[in-house]
């Protein structure tokens, strides 16, 4: 099959061209909150937040259990959000060496046949919803790359049966609307 047609069925799917007016953001009322949850869970894909708010101890009580029973997967996306970290941070800092190893204790925890990596369809899938999004919310170039990598994130779950969990309500609400395949599931951090 060649990739236009491939590309052909993304557009088909998506239907960008239907999509003539701005999102709104929905009422928390209207989302799934992981503290409102009973067991059991879904298989979740852990969104960059969980990783952030766990390495700085703000997950609250319900989400750190969660984390400890649930079937959980990793993304490849948020080993490169996480590792960025690396060149991000001072180096002259005296806090830096202690955050990249814990940062690189938190990616060599992950067992290998539970990272989850976006394949050509769901790069491009998520090429045109981070398009819909630039142009329905106006977005300038930092928010378009971090939705580039939200959808990427939000579409490798949707592809492997996941849910996300994520702490990142307003980009994850906009997401599923865009796609009603996929799903999420938000907790607040303490």
């Amino acid at each position: 099959m060649s990739s236009s047609s491939a590309f052909q069925r993304s557009l088909l799917r998506l239907k960008p061209e239907k999509r003539q007016k701005g999102l709104a953001y929905r009422d928390r009322s209207q989302l799934r909150f992981l503290s409102n949850l009973k067991p059991p869970l879904p298989k979740l894909l852990l969104d960059t937040s969980v990783y952030i708010d766990a390495l700085q101890g703000r997950l609250p009580d319900y989400t750190a259990i969660a984390l400890r029973t649930g079937s959980l997967w990793h993304s490849s996306v948020t080993e490169a959000e996480l590792a960025a970290l690396a060149g991000l941070l001072n180096p002259t800092h005296s806090d830096t060496a202690n955050v990249i190893a814990q940062v690189a204790a938190s990616i060599e925890f992950r067992p290998e046949h539970r990272i989850l990596t976006p394949d050509r369809e769901t790069w491009r899938e998520a090429g045109i919803l981070t398009g819909l999004l630039a142009r329905l919310r106006q977005y300038g170039k930092i928010e378009q790359r971090k939705a580039l990598n939200d959808a990427l994130i939000f579409l490798t779950a949707t592809k492997n049966g996941c849910v996300v969990l994520t702490r990142n309500v307003s980009d994850f609400d906009l997401l599923m609307q865009l796609d009603s395949k996929g799903q999420a599931i938000f907790y607040d951090s303490l």
